[in-house]
């Protein structure tokens, strides 16, 4: 059943929950934003010029299986919503699935997204 929210005037919007993804019931998901500096010195040693590029979001999901998910290290992964980068390229870098007894398969995914579309070659 879907949540229903409250809030008051002071919010004007507030998210909650998780996005979906196909085949993973997903229980947490972390995203992390970074970029690359390059940095120009002056003769004195003081920053001067600083270009900023090659945006990356790391993402890590946290969830139990539902039967259907599948995802390869090195492969692609296709998500959206909940803040989730749109569009380029998301790769995953690492897949820990764990068994337990009395418990549901779960599933530790972290991906790297890349503004650029890219596509697989040999």
């Amino acid at each position: 059943m879907a949540a229903s929210i409250y809030r008051s005037s002071a919010v004007s919007s507030a998210t909650f929950g998780t996005p979906d993804v196909s085949g993973l019931i997903v229980t947490g998901l972390t995203l992390s934003e970074s970029t690359s500096l390059s940095e120009v010195k002056d003769d004195q040693g003081t920053v001067v010029a600083v270009a900023a590029s090659e945006p990356v979001t790391e993402i890590s999901i946290e969830g139990m299986r539902t039967g259907s998910f599948a995802a390869t290290v090195g492969g692609t992964l296709s998500i959206s919503g909940a803040g989730l980068p749109s569009g380029g390229t998301t790769i995953v870098t690492g897949l820990d699935k764990t068994f337990a007894a009395e418990q549901f398969e779960s599933i530790s995914l972290t991906a790297r997204h890349y503004d650029t579309a890219m596509t697989a070659g040999a």
